[in-house]
């Protein structure tokens, strides 16, 4: 998408909101107007959302950092799967995985789990099973590609969001912002701008509103990759890089407190670390009371004389 223009938005239908009755009075500074118990979106106000947003995400994928796209509307299957042929980006669009940016530790391993069922399929595993257990491991397989395909590559939490419709991707907002992860909304009038960090009204709902919006993201997103590559960054998903999959061998990035609820409860891992760290000092301690010369002590009877106490004897009469 070269250009950007108020025109071309309004051919794909950005700027139709809501009925008046289910917006959201957050909303309003970002709309024109009603008609027809309608709300009109601002397309300024559209406009000026996308170019921070395109000038956010080149700045987040030049430092070497990945986007995750978010949208799973039904009528948006497969517009999010271009974006990532396009831009390599990891995506869901089928069901948000709960877990999927604050337990990452978990998803790998589940992503691991898919790799070896595409490897026993690979190698000819299924006709080793009767026709039942061939349905039941088939029916297994497409269960597990359809949730984490889209995020397999994702090897690391991603430095930004781009979530479509936040009102119904609630879960995927409250985990990014658990994780400290900056969130891009495609908002419509119905929802609340206060969750995003950066707001793109437009209308949600509409297929070719949201493919211009996505194509003119991933612009900025292939802009930071050029930039990426011309300074040198390695590339989280190259398979030379240093960045390691969650759950083999990588450490995985701990929720932050929020302000205000002080510390999180420790876990039984860190207990378990704790522990050890004492057992480790009591250990060194010993150690170093046994290489140590003793020192004799002088008893203090030497020192001093001992001093007797006489007692009163008690009389025969």
């Amino acid at each position: 998408m070269s250009d950007l223009s108020v025109q071309a938005l309004i051919d794909a239908g950005a700027h139709i909101g809501c009925r008046v009755g289910r917006w959201n009075p957050k909303m309003a500074p970002y709309i024109l107007e009603s008609r027809n118990r309608i709300h009109i979106i601002d397309l300024k106000q559209t406009i000026r959302g996308l170019l921070r947003a395109k000038h956010f995400l080149k700045q987040i994928v030049a430092e070497g950092n990945d986007v995750l796209l978010v949208g799973t509307k039904l009528q948006l299957s497969g517009e999010l799967s271009k974006i990532n042929v396009a831009t390599g980006m990891p995506y869901v669009e089928d069901r948000w995985i709960g877990g999927t940016l604050t337990n990452y530790e978990v998803i790998g391993s589940r992503i691991a789990y898919l790799e070896e069922l595409e490897s026993q399929e690979a190698e000819g595993h299924l006709d080793s099973l009767t026709k039942k257990e061939a349905a039941r491991f088939m029916r297994e397989k497409r269960k597990v590609f359809r949730n984490l395909n889209g995020i397999r590559s994702m090897n690391r939490i991603p430095g930004a969001m781009i979530v479509i419709d936040p009102k119904t991707e609630m879960k995927a907002v409250a985990e990014a912002k658990k994780m400290g992860v900056p969130v891009i909304g495609i908002i419509d009038t119905d929802g609340d701008p206060d969750v995003c960090d950066l707001i793109i009204p437009a209308n949600d709902d509409a297929i070719r509103s949201v493919a211009m919006i996505m194509s003119y993201l991933a612009d900025g997103i292939l802009a930071g990759k050029e930039i990426r590559a011309e300074k040198g960054v390695a590339d989280p998903q190259a398979a030379g890089s240093d960045a390691q999959p969650v759950g083999k061998g990588a450490p995985v990035p701990r929720p932050r407190a929020a302000k205000g609820r002080g510390r999180r409860r420790p876990s039984r891992q860190d207990l378990v670390a704790a522990n050890q760290q004492v057992e480790i000092k009591s250990i060194g301690n010993e150690d170093a009371a046994d290489a140590a010369p003793a020192v004799e002590v002088a008893p203090a009877v030497d020192a001093a004389p001992a001093v007797e106490v006489a007692t009163p004897e008690k009389s025969e009469d």
